[in-house]
């Protein structure tokens, strides 16, 4: 029976992560949460700090006065996103400690054509700072020419609307007015991660951290792009290293204890999901408790495996292979 439990735990294993590019930007089991009921549109979000750089496990609200209001958590890119959206007005809002609270409202008339999606962006300001003055007074764009500058809007514009392709030769031509853009070489990065390009995307991301020592981002996404690419030992350094400049990051630690499973250091990867899921944010990483089920299946931890599990279903009730984790759910518990 343990044997068939593993078996059945691997197949649904490879078919979350049969398209992993997809888990790193946020589109997916980590920021789903269950439909509202009723609605034919979707909105793709993402939230930035005033520093331009993406808000991570920030908690992002949408209400409609026709629906119960919704919530969902950005990834380590700021995104976000929700289906079964209601027409008339949505607000969205995001509230961060320290920072004036975020709105913006998407408007859908009731004749749009069904299935949609709307892009929206939400810029945290600091104090005083007025709405729409996102890139005024930030220090990663400081001395950054207007030419340069321009480009890059128009690539962040094209990343937006999920057009990764159009947003790369924008970002190029952003850099090529201004060579020590390290926010662009990231963008450009991340569009590359988009399109599945890994080594393109390593070299941007390498390039930022040339640029500026101290791009976390830009860090945790060569580690993620390493593990992508099944460079578990490589990948596993690098969280290591982004984990001691930023001990709060889920994704990061969340990513270290699979590459430390995938290496079959079983006991540390199991220490750093456990610590992943304790984090602000961490318990709405769905993988975490995907893995979680998987090693207490090995060590005959029975309950505690159909609780991760239970929990992964939560998250993402339309999982793929959710027929097959329900039936290893439920052998689980009469082995208990």
């Amino acid at each position: 029976m343990r044997s068939k439990l593993l078996l059945m735990f691997i197949s649904i294993c490879i078919a979350a992560l049969g398209s992993a590019a997809t888990f790193a930007q946020g589109i997916g089991d980590r920021n789903r949460a269950a439909d509202s009921g009723g609605g034919n549109y979707s909105i793709q979000g993402r939230v930035y700090l005033p520093d331009g750089r993406p808000a991570q496990n920030v908690r992002v609200e949408i209400v409609n006065s026709d629906a119960p209001s919704t919530y969902f958590y950005t990834n380590t890119e700021g995104v976000f996103q929700t289906g079964s959206v209601r027409a008339g007005n949505n607000t969205i809002s995001v509230t961060v400690p320290g920072f004036p609270t975020e709105r913006e409202i998407l408007t859908i008339e009731r004749d749009t054509p069904s299935g949609r999606t709307f892009n929206v962006a939400l810029y945290l300001r600091n104090q005083g700072q007025k709405k729409g003055d996102f890139y005024s007074n930030n220090p990663l764009f400081a001395d950054v020419p207007k030419p340069a500058m321009d480009k890059f809007r128009k690539g962040m514009e094209k990343l937006e609307k999920n057009d990764a392709k159009a947003a790369v030769p924008l970002f190029d031509e952003a850099i090529a007015a201004h060579p020590n853009f390290a926010p662009a070489y990231f963008q450009k990065g991340s569009a590359h991660l988009k399109l599945n390009e890994l080594d393109p995307a390593l070299e941007a991301f390498v390039k930022a951290i040339g640029i500026k020592a101290d791009y976390v981002e830009a860090k945790y996404s060569v580690g993620y792009t390493q593990y992508v690419k099944k460079n578990y030992v490589v990948a596993a350094a690098v969280f290591d290293d982004v984990l001691k400049q930023k001990s709060d990051m889920a994704d990061a630690e969340m990513y270290r204890g699979l590459s430390l499973f995938h290496l079959k250091n079983v006991d540390a990867a199991e220490a750093s999901l456990k610590k992943t899921i304790g984090m602000t944010g961490g318990d709405r990483l769905a993988l975490a408790h995907l893995y979680l089920g998987q090693i207490y299946i090995q060590k005959k931890k029975n309950a505690e495996a159909a609780a991760e599990l239970e929990k992964y279903l939560e998250l993402v009730p339309k999982a793929p292979n959710a027929e097959k984790l329900k039936s290893t759910i439920a052998d689980l518990k009469k082995q208990t």
